[in-house]
């Protein structure tokens, strides 16, 4: 801070030297200057830049007599026009149009024109003026955005009034970005009610889809948007419009959005049980693996209430429980998987394991026997009937397992 106080205090000393020998210097323009050198900002900006930026007309004279061109760029490609229409000065648009400076001159930075710039930082009389000069309605920037879709991505304006003034200049309300997002797709994304009732009364296609394969109602999802997604469902919007294989339902469900989901399925969504089991077992395998076990067991428990012939959550929850120290919830757990599916490896291996800790060998090669008939190759299976014969005294056939798992490369079995 003292060092900006210092170079700012310079500067001002050398700026009352040079207005003793040149009174029409802008003093603004200058003080901005030595401020923004020290804070790196504004890179490239001239005074007449500066007097846009401020909507100082008389500064922009001045500086434009001095020979300055008047579409005179910033590093950032920025033009007086593009920064005036930015920043909302009005008089300095005039008296830039009435020089001649170029409508449609892009910035380096998106390819906005002027109108684009006054579309997004809401400044409707300034789009009225450039439009009056003849500024192109549907001008796109580098992602093939119009002005209208940058109106249509503003929920703080609340209003309509710049989609009016685009519109009635001929904006085409269903023009689609590079990535074949329409202005209705991206005021749904926003949450802009007022641009989307707007959009609709123009014709504006309601189920039409970006290149995700998302509608203006997945995208309302996607934003959280609840008193939007209440909107375009009274206006008739698909509940069931997947994309990529994924339903609205699917994915209110799986980053608990409750509410949503409560009104796709009073609107008509189906297969909540489905949907919301499956977002309960993701939850829980989340948890399972950051070892948050209490948070792990009851997403799986939510899962099997909503669908109660889930292997893979009496699976998933016995591994919690186990991982928790409750041996006996996790053995009903993982025999629960086997009456289900006789066939599951996994669960079968997971009572093995439980067994041979308690020491109860006879029931571990109970577990073991109808695995390894499926999978005479399975090393984890081969170790654990190793140390169940061991426990039983039988080192001879203790002796073959482990060296069968040791062949197969699981190294605890070898030097058995």
């Amino acid at each position: 801070m003292k060092t900006l106080l210092v170079i700012v205090g310079l500067g001002l000393a050398g700026m009352l030297a040079a207005l003793a020998l040149d009174p029409y210097r802008d003093v603004n323009c200058m003080v901005s200057r030595a401020i923004d050198t020290v804070r790196e900002q504004h890179d490239g900006w001239h005074c007449l830049h500066y007097a846009a930026a401020r909507d100082d007309a008389g500064a922009l004279a001045t500086a434009l007599d001095q020979g300055l061109s008047v579409n005179l760029r910033t590093s950032a490609g920025q033009t007086p026009l593009n920064i005036a229409a930015e920043y909302g000065s009005l008089e300095v648009v005039r008296a830039l149009l009435h020089r001649d400076a170029q409508l449609e001159a892009r910035d380096g930075r998106n390819g906005f024109t002027a109108l684009h710039w006054a579309a997004e930082a809401y400044h409707p009389a300034i789009a009225r003026a450039l439009i009056a000069a003849g500024a192109q309605p549907n001008a796109a920037n580098k992602w093939e955005q119009t002005p209208l879709w940058v109106a249509a991505w503003q929920p703080e304006q609340g209003n309509t009034e710049i989609a009016h003034i685009l519109v009635a200049a001929g904006a085409d309300p269903s023009r689609p970005d590079h990535k074949h997002n329409t202005p209705l797709i991206m005021a749904a994304r926003s949450g802009h009610q007022p641009m989307i009732g707007y959009l609709l009364d123009l014709g504006a296609d309601i189920e039409a889809r970006n290149d995700q394969g998302r509608t203006a109602l997945f995208q309302a999802i996607v934003g959280d948007h609840e008193k939007t997604v209440r909107l375009l469902l009274a206006r008739g919007a698909n509940p069931e419009a997947a994309a990529g294989g994924v339903v609205p339902l699917a994915y209110a469900l799986d980053h608990e959005r409750r509410d949503i989901a409560a009104l796709l399925v009073a609107n008509g969504a189906t297969g909540y049980e489905r949907y919301a089991a499956d977002a309960a077992m993701k939850r829980g395998r989340q948890a399972l693996a950051e070892a948050n076990f209490d948070r792990a067991i009851d997403e799986f428990s939510a899962a099997i209430a909503l669908q109660a012939n889930r292997v893979e959550a009496y699976y998933r929850r016995g591994e919690a429980f186990a991982a928790r120290g409750d041996r006996d919830q996790a053995e009903q757990d993982y025999r629960q998987v086997t009456t289900l599916r006789p066939d599951h490896a996994d669960a079968q291996e997971a009572l093995a394991r439980l067994y041979v800790n308690d020491g109860n060998y006879e029931r571990a090669i109970g577990a073991l026997e109808p695995l390894l008939e499926d999978q005479p190759d399975n090393p984890r299976a081969l170790f654990l009937m190793a140390e169940s014969r061991n426990g039983l005294g039988d080192a001879s056939k203790a002796s073959t397992y482990f060296e069968r798992a040791c062949t197969l490369g699981f190294q605890p079995a070898c030097g058995r």
